[in-house]
């Protein structure tokens, strides 16, 4: 069994910026629009939680699940050779969807969407699962697909949201997945498509995990590899890495788990539930970074008018 980090050691390395090349932040325009949510929503109060990337691996995981997803990313995208690459650019198309203003959410969903249209194929022989077969076509811009990929973002957002900070009431919950109706609809959603509230979603993820296609096959267990496992430019740090995955790991349906063939025992469960309890109750004390993205910093003082007026000096050129 790999070496995890104590909890101490993770949250005192994750103050530390990793040596894996600069991370600008994806959102520049000073305009005061509070874009797709604003100040007042659930989706600024959920996402200014930097602790959220903990959880990152678990939606690309579930997304992976599905065959035709796992082969869209080994055919088409560089997730073996360049793992951080797509993670950062993932990243930052959530950052400015959530906190960009209008233009720049829609300039990023249009990104995305100019290369999902080109991204098709079919599932090859070894690839299929018992409700997806090899020899089907898939196509990114399958609606399925893509409501599938949107449910394994905001259910993961929300999961760990619950588990490492906590404080959601289900209205929240609910306002949550209403908001992110906004994104779905500019990566091509049909409306028709979406739930009512947080339970109807949540049902709709387990429904898929339990008896649907999110069933992991042998094209995902290879994408699975690269997402646990990734090249790393020096081998300092794989502690770390072994680590984040352990805590996505945590994070996913049993079901999942055991269809990846990933091992977990009572006493990976409750070293995980230790970690998710020393977290929730030491973050009001943890440094400010690890509480508050500065992305958010940044959307905030866009929407006062601070950044346009020069009155937020703290921030001018962070982007």
């Amino acid at each position: 069994m790999p070496r995890f980090l104590s909890p101490k050691e993770l949250l005192s390395i994750m103050a530390v910026p990793l040596p894996l090349g600069p991370a600008p932040m994806p959102i520049a325009d000073t305009d005061p629009d509070p874009g797709l949510f604003g100040p007042e929503s659930v989706t600024w109060k959920v996402l200014r939680e930097p602790l959220l990337i903990l959880a990152g691996a678990r939606a690309l995981l579930l997304q992976a699940a599905h065959p035709h997803v796992a082969q869209g990313a080994i055919d088409h995208s560089s997730y073996a050779t360049d793992p951080f690459g797509r993670l950062m650019r993932t990243t930052d198309w959530a950052g400015a969807v959530a906190f960009g203003t209008t233009a720049e959410a829609e300039a990023a969903a249009a990104r995305v969407n100019r290369m999902h249209r080109k991204v098709a194929g079919t599932l090859p022989r070894g690839r299929g699962s018992r409700k997806v077969k090899a020899g089907s076509a898939y196509n990114a811009m399958d609606p399925d697909l893509l409501l599938w990929v949107h449910a394994t973002f905001v259910d993961t957002l929300l999961v760990a949201h619950d588990r490492l900070v906590g404080g959601l009431t289900e209205p929240e919950r609910d306002a949550f997945v209403h908001e992110w109706d906004a994104v779905a609809r500019l990566m091509g959603v049909p409306e028709q498509l979406l739930w009512g509230d947080h339970a109807a979603m949540a049902a709709y993820v387990d429904e898929q995990v339990e008896h649907g296609f999110a069933r992991p096959a042998a094209g995902s267990r290879l994408v699975a590899a690269t997402i646990l496992h990734p090249p790393l430019p020096s081998p300092l740090l794989r502690p770390l890495m072994d680590t984040l995955a352990f805590i996505a790991v945590g994070f996913l349906p049993a079901t999942t788990r055991k269809a990846y063939r990933i091992t977990w025992t009572p006493a990976h469960e409750a070293a995980h539930l230790s970690l998710e309890l020393m977290v929730r109750n030491t973050r009001r004390g943890m440094p400010r970074a690890l509480r508050v993205a500065p992305i958010y910093d940044f959307a905030l003082s866009r929407t006062l008018g601070r950044l346009r007026d020069g009155s937020d000096r703290r921030l001018q050129g962070a982007a």
